[in-house]
């Protein structure tokens, strides 16, 4: 009776502690952790950046103006000079012009489509790539969180077993102010308490460290006394999300649009154009009067080293797509053999927590007679206490390896990307 007396206590210790303290779920942490880690906002960023790149491209569609001014003075000037003939005009010596250029491209704006899908993309991999940072966060914050939900297991095993020492060694110690029991049966009990202290003393200090680290990561306050709960994970989601595969793909993509750019600009660019100044002397350089002139007209431009060099710049093109195809192929391989791990982890727990429960029931049996044992003077304390240290590994055992499992299926889901 005395057991279940101390088991009940417990657990309304347990959960009356729990109630006073908040309530902590690993989704609640991993949005927490999502929502203050940098890499979030810097999400916003390169978004941004992507969007003036863009507006960026979109004026060069406009057309481009170009203001021109000069002032020059020639040492010599064309004269004409015709015998019996005077007032013919002659050039000045010091000419001037100031005036706009304006072009405007015909043949751009398929190649600034292209340009923009790859800034497209090129923002893309850099958003995913923060997806990838805040990834390796999650799998932090998880393994952070199922280390806690392990130490507040034996931390909970632990004080039951220092409140049945404690009861036990009132008991012995009853028996040795009477004489009827050993002084050694009591130091026994004593040392044993002494030493579930020690451990429990050990396993707050590891709770300190590892809600200070769940404090940093995800910028809240989280306590080790706080009540954390067990993640229900009944069904492996088991398709795969990971954002390093979104990268791969993005990273494929932004290069076939580099290749398709380079195409487009080796093409020959039509422009028309006009030009408009004041000054001297203009096109009819026998006027040396300050005028306004101008022309109009159409042009062609053509960069033939660019046709030259596109085949290396394919070439370069197909051995990128090899390279982040080989990336693919390796980090999937990994992947997949850390999830294989995981589901035989789980299943292997599975077996091991129906063996546990065997255990337990049986020992509860066991500790049942040696209890009474005890009392009667049948056994001495250490044979008591050799019956309950197997009674509380046993317990132990099953509690923890339900909680690894648990965890087991949360890492699971969290490598799966899900």
């Amino acid at each position: 009776m005395h057991k279940a007396l101390l088991l009940s206590m417990a657990v309304v210790f347990v959960f009356t502690n729990a109630q006073a303290q908040q309530s902590i779920t690993l989704q609640e942490l991993l949005q927490r952790a999502e929502q203050s880690y940098p890499a979030t906002r810097q999400k916003d960023y390169i978004r941004s950046l992507g969007s003036e790149n863009e507006k960026i491209l979109d004026l060069s569609l406009f057309p481009q103006v170009n203001v021109t001014g000069q002032g020059t003075f020639q040492s010599e000037v064309t004269e004409f000079s015709v015998p019996g003939f005077s007032g013919i005009p002659s050039q000045k010596k010091d000419n001037y012009h100031l005036g706009l250029d304006i072009r405007f491209p015909l043949t751009e704006f398929d190649v600034v489509k292209s340009k923009k899908q790859l800034e497209l993309a090129r923002t893309g991999v850099g958003v995913m790539q923060m997806d990838v940072e805040i990834q390796r966060i999650r799998e932090r914050v998880t393994n952070a969180f199922g280390n806690i939900l392990l130490q507040q297991e034996n931390k909970k095993i632990l004080l039951i077993r220092k409140a049945d020492l404690e009861a036990q060694q009132k008991k012995i110690a009853v028996g040795v102010s009477n004489g009827a029991v050993l002084k050694s049966n009591q130091l026994v009990f004593e040392s044993e308490i002494l030493t579930a202290e020690q451990r429990v003393a050990e396993i707050d200090a590891t709770l300190l460290s590892l809600t200070q680290e769940l404090s940093i990561l995800t910028g809240s306050t989280v306590e080790s006394d706080d009540n954390f709960q067990q993640p229900t994970t009944d069904t492996l989601r088991r398709e795969i999300n990971r954002p390093e595969l979104q990268v791969f793909k993005l990273q494929l993509d932004a290069l076939d649009l580099q290749n398709e750019v380079w195409k487009k600009e080796t093409r020959p660019k039509f422009f028309v154009f006009g030009q408009g100044f004041y000054g001297r002397p203009g096109y009819d350089f026998l006027n040396s009067d300050l005028r306004l002139y101008g022309m109009a007209g159409a042009g062609l431009s053509w960069n033939i080293n660019n046709a030259v060099v596109l085949k290396n710049r394919e070439k370069t093109i197909e051995l990128n797509k090899r390279i982040v195809g080989k990336q693919q192929e390796i980090f999937s391989l990994n992947l997949q053999a850390s999830l294989t791990q995981k589901e035989t982890e789980i299943a292997k727990y599975q077996t091991i927590i129906s063996k546990d429960e065997e255990i337990v029931g049986k020992r509860k049996e066991i500790m049942r007679s040696a209890a009474s044992q005890l009392e009667n003077g049948v056994i001495t304390s250490t044979e008591y206490l050799t019956e309950l240290n197997a009674e509380n590994a046993a317990e132990l055992n099953l509690a923890l390896h339900k909680v690894q499992q648990a965890i087991a299926k949360t890492q699971y889901s969290i490598l799966a990307g899900n």
